[in-house]
């Protein structure tokens, strides 16, 4: 090859890789299971949103904290004492924005390392909502809302609650912020009618998405199902055996996932 025909040969364009974090309350142990063993892959995600717990593993990603440090992050988010019959709609998410806010520093959105978009979910029209500046401890508390155990959160006059009941894993998000390639993690076991509990405890509630899951499977090119068969969303006692269970369903795709890496890295240089 010339000297100038080196000089002026195209370069590879960079893989832009994207993660969504889907919803799953205390089964986001799984999710930060899933990071350690890409950590261990040397594969690192460029780009990152989430819905619900997967917002909150989501910022603490963004913001360069490793696997073991989100793993302790999460536990001291212990939210089983909250949940009660005896409580509905009648605690806040304070829980949630200390640990977020103490441990990012109170950051904004645009201040994290990494771009970073979460989901919420309007009350009043159903319609999802996403938050891409402004506080973070405040958007991942809308994002994780989750009726009827705690309040919505209120901003600006508007209320909001949980995000699974719009998109529960937001990878058209990750896409829209330009990722080549994404990895969603879906932690839920779909019941259907997900949104009736909205109509009943909010009577001006339209649900409006009847597969809120639906754009992780679209827009991501693979997806992480973690068996979480027998744990629930508030089975925080169980989170080093969720972690686990994350853990070993992404080493089992981690050769699709390298396979489908390469192939585009390949295909980007021709």
């Amino acid at each position: 090859m010339g000297f100038f025909s080196w000089l002026f040969r195209k370069k590879p364009k960079k893989l832009t890789l994207g993660l969504a974090l889907g919803s799953g309350g205390a089964k986001g142990f799984a999710e930060i299971g899933a990071l350690r063993a890409f950590e261990e892959n040397g594969i690192e995600f460029d780009i990152v949103a989430g819905t619900s717990i997967g917002s909150i593993v989501g910022a603490f990603y963004a913001n360069g904290y490793s696997s073991n440090d989100m793993f302790e992050l999460l536990k001291k988010m212990d939210f089983t004492q909250f949940f009660s019959l005896s409580k509905i709609i009648n605690i806040d998410t304070s829980v949630i924005h200390d640990v977020v806010d103490d441990a990012i520093g109170s950051l904004n959105i645009e201040e994290l390392k990494k771009p970073y978009k979460c989901v919420a979910t309007v009350v009043e029209t159903g319609d999802e909502y996403v938050f891409d500046k402004g506080s973070v401890a405040t958007a991942v508390c809308a994002s994780s809302c989750i009726p009827p155990f705690f309040k919505p959160v209120v901003i600006d006059d508007v209320r909001y609650v949980d995000g699974a009941f719009s998109n529960s894993i937001p990878a058209d998000l990750v896409k829209q912020m330009g990722a080549d390639y994404i990895v969603g993690i879906d932690l839920k076991d779909y019941e259907p009618k997900q949104s009736g509990i909205l109509g009943k405890l909010f009577p001006t509630y339209k649900g409006k998405v009847a597969e809120p899951w639906a754009k992780g499977y679209e827009y991501s090119n693979v997806v992480l199902h973690p068996d979480l068969r027998g744990y629930s969303s508030v089975s925080f006692n169980s989170g080093s055996e969720m972690y686990d269970i994350g853990y070993k369903t992404a080493i089992e795709h981690m050769p699709q996932i390298k396979e489908q890496i390469n192939t585009l890295m390949k295909n980007s240089k021709r």
